[in-house]
């Protein structure tokens, strides 16, 4: 799969056949600047900050369900994030 976010009008993050077929929207509400996304594919979730919102979240990677904040700042720009076994590691800018 190939996973990404989008910002402007209508933010969301979504999967895609890296052919491009099969487009999933798998989150749309309650987001603004979506920008890094991190998979585990241990645990099977897809992780993401956002910049706007100032939270690490996370949903199911299959599903797109079971939505959970991680982590929940202020004054945090949130620009990346990545997950390596039971560590979560962000940027800001």
């Amino acid at each position: 799969y190939l996973f990404w976010t989008e910002w402007g009008q209508s933010p969301c993050i979504g999967k895609a056949h890296l052919d491009g077929s099969e487009k999933v929207v798998l989150v749309s509400v309650g987001i603004a600047w979506p920008n890094g996304i991190s998979i585990d594919y241990e645990e099977n979730k897809l992780y993401w900050c956002d910049a706007r919102t100032d939270k690490i979240e996370r949903i199911d990677l299959e599903s797109g369900g079971n939505r959970e904040i991680v982590l929940s700042g202020s004054n945090v720009d949130m620009f990346s994030v990545a997950v390596f076994g039971a560590y979560i590691y962000w940027s800001d800018r």
